[in-house]
């Protein structure tokens, strides 16, 4: 029998609704026995994710998923760390901390914004709960606006928040690339055929064209949204550049999406560089 993983998953501790025991939780009901964690702009919850693989067996490569930007566009990179080792250095640990800093001042003045100009929440300590009745991120006071009944649509919601000046915290494609590897980590694409919001899909020039400007590792090939000839697409890119392949199933918890059992050959060559002999 294949070995089952997924390599693109979310918590609490960024902006996914699974706690980390429902999640592992999941994954040991689905049968996935390696899995990474790769939750938005985050590192300090690492030892927490990696002592719940631990009790459950379930094997964890160390992972983040870095808001970056290139060419003033968005995009979303996998930071992967060798098992065993892990992220070696605080380089990219930094530049994660900067992205979250840059957040929480955006989001704390969104908020503030929004209340000045009469927008009350007298559930928050209850609709954030989960953190301490603190808004942390954009979306954080968005869901504050649909649950104290100002607005009736997420789109709504975001509008008010973009109004009240929203900015996404990023870095550069450039410096996340160089930072990962003297982490000793690999960095890859994640979900390029993916679009709409603030997720920009990449087309293959595109593509083309950031490789031959910063040297990603690899490209996140098998996901939930992408079409066969998406996927076939972006085999031939990895072929023609020597690229890592990933499978990942950017689960976020049940009201949007459960795991995904991916056979561990499709990402042999990745889980090979961090340390796994899975296939």
């Amino acid at each position: 029998m294949d070995t089952l993983i997924d390599l693109h998953l979310h918590t609490t501790c960024s902006d996914g609704h699974w706690t980390p025991p429902a999640l592992f939780d999941q994954l040991a009901e689905r049968g996935v026995t390696i899995a990474s964690v790769t939750d938005h702009d985050r590192l300090d919850h690492l030892p927490e994710i990696l002592a719940l693989g631990a009790e459950r067996g379930i094997t964890v490569i160390p992972g983040v998923e870095i808001t970056a930007r290139w060419r003033e566009t968005a995009a979303h990179i996998l930071c992967y760390a060798p098992l065993g080792a892990g992220f070696t250095s605080d380089a990219l640990r930094s530049v994660v901390d900067g992205i979250r800093s840059t957040m929480l001042a955006n989001t704390t003045m969104i908020y503030q914004t929004l209340r000045q100009r009469g927008y009350d929440f007298p559930r928050q300590d209850e609709i954030l709960a989960d953190q301490s009745g603190q808004p942390i991120r954009a979306g954080d006071v968005a869901r504050l606006l649909l649950e104290s009944g100002h607005v009736t649509t997420p789109a709504q919601a975001m509008a008010l928040i973009y109004e009240a000046g929203y900015l996404q915290a990023t870095a550069p494609l450039g410096e996340v690339v160089e930072v990962a590897r003297a982490s000793g980590a690999v960095s890859l694409l994640a979900h390029p055929g993916r679009g709409g919001g603030e997720i920009h899909r990449y087309d293959q020039w595109e593509i083309e064209a950031l490789l031959g400007e910063i040297p990603l590792d690899g490209i996140e090939v098998h996901y939930p949204a992408h079409t066969e000839e998406q996927i076939a697409v972006y085999m031939g890119l990895a072929r023609r550049h020597d690229l890592l392949i990933s499978a990942g199933s950017d689960s976020h918890g049940p009201r949007q999406r459960l795991p995904v059992a991916y056979p561990a050959a499709r990402a042999s060559a990745l889980l090979s560089r961090l340390g796994l002999d899975a296939c």
